[in-house]
């Protein structure tokens, strides 16, 4: 199954709902949208990588159909605006050790790879510090899809032999047909 990422981001989703304080919003933010008010947690999608080459394997049947799968690595963007927003994005974190966080997000196809750095990242706004905070978390997850390679289905052999003298001794022609 090719990824879905309107399904990864519903699962992340998810996962920081069910891991924030009650009544603080989580939000997918994308750089040009309007902001919420303070407090709110904003999620975003910055990257995806290509690990190494995909497998490919051979076809199993006649159908010609071959199955491919590569991994893949994404970086989740998670921050926290007002209050208190360490603590916030802490929590959030710390939810990553639970075996049921890591379970729910493995039954969408999510893994965990590893967190960075909580940073600081508190701004003045107008004559008011805001106050923010935010990190990096890599998730993986693969990607399965299939090609058709499409297959031969009747092979056509011809044997010819000359002899030194360039005559043909020797012509055939054989058939061979599908599997």
């Amino acid at each position: 199954m090719t990824i879905n990422f309107m399904t990864v981001r519903t699962s992340l989703y998810d996962w920081a709902v069910a891991n924030v304080q009650s009544a603080m919003p989580v939000v997918y933010l994308f750089p040009n949208a309007p902001r919420p008010t303070v407090d709110y947690v904003s999620l975003y999608i910055s990257s995806v990588t290509q690990i190494g080459w995909d497998y490919v394997q051979e076809p199993l049947d006649n159908t010609g159909i071959s199955e491919q799968v590569g991994d893949r690595e994404f970086t989740l963007q998670v921050q926290v605006y007002g209050g208190d927003p360490i603590t916030t994005i802490q929590n959030l974190r710390t939810s990553l050790q639970k075996q049921t966080v890591l379970d729910s997000l493995r039954a969408n196809g999510i893994v965990f790879a590893n967190w960075f750095p909580i940073n600081d990242v508190t701004e003045l706004i107008d004559s008011r510090y805001e106050q923010r905070a935010s990190m990096d978390i890599l998730f993986r997850i693969a990607d399965v899809y299939t090609d058709n390679l499409g297959m031969i289905e009747t092979v056509e052999l011809e044997e010819i032999y000359k002899d030194p003298s360039g005559n043909i001794v020797y012509d055939e022609t054989f058939l061979i047909p599908p599997l």
